[in-house]
């Protein structure tokens, strides 16, 4: 929408600037009827002129700020992607290491239950002597 009326500024301010002078004429500027000196339209004129060249300007920084602010949005997004796929990543460690950890538990227990058996047959064996 914003490039929209940036393209199309001086329309705006060239449609703007005949708005002011039509409502001039009909209303007749500070003489209060419709036959005011020219000196005074003139100034109005200009004036006007002064002011839409200001707004103009404006514009123009406004598109400015528009613009980068889609790149500040932009540089954000990608942030966020970086941030996702490093959050993956670091998932997918903690879970490699989790298994890592059961599967070392499984192995301690099952250490665990041979050095069972093998004091239970030192038991039995020294009983049977």
């Amino acid at each position: 929408m914003y490039e929209k009326i940036y393209d199309h500024r001086h329309s705006i301010i060239f449609a703007v600037l005949v708005i002011a002078v039509i409502a001039w004429y009909m209303f007749g500027g500070e003489s209060g009827g419709s036959t005011g000196n020219n000196n005074d339209v003139q100034g109005t004129v200009h004036g006007v002129m002064g002011d839409n060249r200001e707004l103009g300007k404006s514009l123009d920084k406004a598109v400015g700020h528009i613009g980068a602010a889609e790149k500040e949005l932009e540089r954000a997004a990608e942030a966020n992607q970086r941030a996702e796929r490093i959050l993956s990543e670091g998932q997918e460690r903690a879970d490699t290491g989790s298994g890592i950890v059961k599967e070392l538990q499984q192995d301690n227990s099952r250490a665990k239950q041979i050095l069972r058996d093998i004091e239970l047959s030192n038991k039995t064996g020294a009983k049977e002597k």
